[in-house]
């Protein structure tokens, strides 16, 4: 038995190893992540973001790594250390020379959430993701990271076997990473009352802070979550497709893969229009791309059309 799963398993290495190409599936995925910290910087008031108080350097009292970040190098022209940062994620945005811009993705998005006075989750995943991507972008020859099935720029060889390893484990890592995110939020509920008996969607909605602030939404919420039906859906549903999405690691079926994608799509989305989480969404698309993406093909018309 244990020699039919090993033999197996370097079976689909092998198989994997010859048959990589460069796909733009991570790098759609870094488009969207940069574009999330995009917005926040380009939307936001960078003083009020980083030093609201004045207090920056207390920031940076901690440890010697946080003094890496832009924000405190700069800490007296932030304005310009926005702009370095508009123009590096752009960069990241439009796809071009992922070897060059993938280290400095990562930068900034370090550099924001060592900084910030202002993070959400979304921030953090995204600096995690950027990180565990360095090794892949650096080894990426691409012109542009939206250029699909682009063969490996030498034969096989010990150095490039190594290679595809080494891009397989970091993406394997990043799966791990996002499946157990959907785990903690869907089992950390569970100690909850208002989760396990259904009600929790209403009060969060109800939350003069994190629920809907406009006129449209707001009324279309509280005529279906006023129905005992609509909010145990609501409630219940959100906790198991985050079960669900959870043990998407394990999924190793196109359609069934394709599916979870566009449910956690549809959530985040649903997330975004009820509690304004549009950043957290858009890094989501990003993380749930690599997560559950096509890995050897990429992403085209024909897949997102459902034709393959």
């Amino acid at each position: 038995m244990l020699s039919y799963l090993k033999n197996n398993i370097n079976n689909k290495l092998d198989n994997y190893i010859s048959n990589f190409t460069w796909t733009n599936t991570y790098g759609i995925a870094r488009s969207f992540i940069a574009l999330s910290l995009f917005l926040t910087l380009a939307f936001s008031d960078i003083q009020r973001m980083i030093s609201p108080v004045g207090v920056l350097s207390d920031v940076y009292s901690v440890s010697t790594i946080s003094r890496m970040s832009l924000f405190y190098l700069l800490r007296d022209h932030l304005f310009i250390a926005k702009g370095i940062s508009l123009v590096v994620l752009a960069s990241v945005i439009i796809g071009w020379r992922p070897r060059f811009t993938g280290i400095l993705h990562w930068w900034i998005a370090f550099s924001f959430t060592t900084s910030s006075f202002i993070l959400e989750g979304g921030d953090q995943l995204g600096e995690i993701i950027t990180l565990l991507l360095v090794p892949v972008t650096l080894l990426d020859h691409r012109k542009s990271h939206w250029q699909n099935n682009v063969p490996l720029k030498y034969g096989r060889n010990l150095f490039v076997d190594s290679t595809v390893l080494l891009i397989f484990s970091i993406f394997i890592l990043i799966s791990i990473q996002v499946s157990y995110l959907y785990f903690n939020a869907s089992t950390g509920k569970f100690s909850s009352e208002e989760w396990t008996n259904g009600t929790a969607v209403y009060y969060w909605i109800d939350n003069s802070i994190f629920g809907p602030s406009d006129n449209f939404w707001k009324p279309i919420f509280f005529t279906i979550l006023k129905s005992p039906l609509g909010v145990v859906t609501f409630t219940w549903g959100a906790m198991i497709i985050e079960l669900i999405l959870f043990l998407g690691v394990i999924v190793t079926e196109v359609k069934t893969r394709r599916a979870l994608l566009f449910m956690g799509i549809l959530l985040h989305m649903m997330f975004g229009i009820a509690f304004g989480l549009w950043t957290f969404y858009i890094t989501m698309i990003g993380a749930l791309i690599i997560y559950l993406g096509p890995r050897s093909t990429g992403i085209s018309k024909s897949y997102l059309l459902w034709k393959n």
